[in-house]
C-alpha cells in the first residue's frame, strides 16, 4: 500500500513545505495586509495536506473524503498564489506545488 501511494504522499508533503514557506515569506513582505488572504489559505492548505497524508498513510476508509477536500483547497490556494506569482517567486512555487497536489489527489480518487 505504501508504494502505491508514494507519489501522492510526495505531492502532499511538497505542498505542505511550499505552503509553509509561502506563508512565512508573505509575512515578510512590505505590505503584509495585502497578503493576508494568501497567508490564511496557505496555512489551511498545509493543514489539509498534512491531514490527508496521515489518512492516506494509514489507509483510512475516510481518505477519499479528505482527498476531495484537499484537492478543492489546493485549487483555491493555487489560484490565490497565482495572483502574486509574477512578482513573488515563493507564490509561484506554491501555486505549482498546489496544482501538482490537487492533480495527485484527483488521480488517487479515481484509482
Amino acid at each position: 500500500m505504501h508504494t502505491q501511494n508514494q507519489a501522492l504522499l510526495d505531492a502532499l508533503n511538497a505542498c505542505i513545505a511550499a505552503c509553509e514557506h509561502c506563508a512565512t515569506a508573505c509575512l515578510k513582505e512590505e505590505d503584509v495586509k495585502m497578503m493576508a488572504r494568501c497567508i490564511s489559505i496557505d496555512r489551511d492548505c498545509a493543514d489539509i495536506c498534512a491531514l490527508t497524508a496521515r489518512f492516506v498513510a494509514r489507509d483510512s476508509e475516510h481518505a477519499q473524503h479528505v482527498m476531495r477536500e484537499c484537492a478543492e483547497i489546493c485549487k483555491i490556494c493555487g489560484d490565490e498564489c497565482e495572483k502574486h506569482a509574477a512578482h513573488m517567486p515563493h507564490c509561484k512555487e506554491c501555486a505549482e506545488a498546489c496544482r501538482r497536489c490537487e492533480q495527485a489527489c484527483r488521480t488517487a480518487m479515481v484509482a
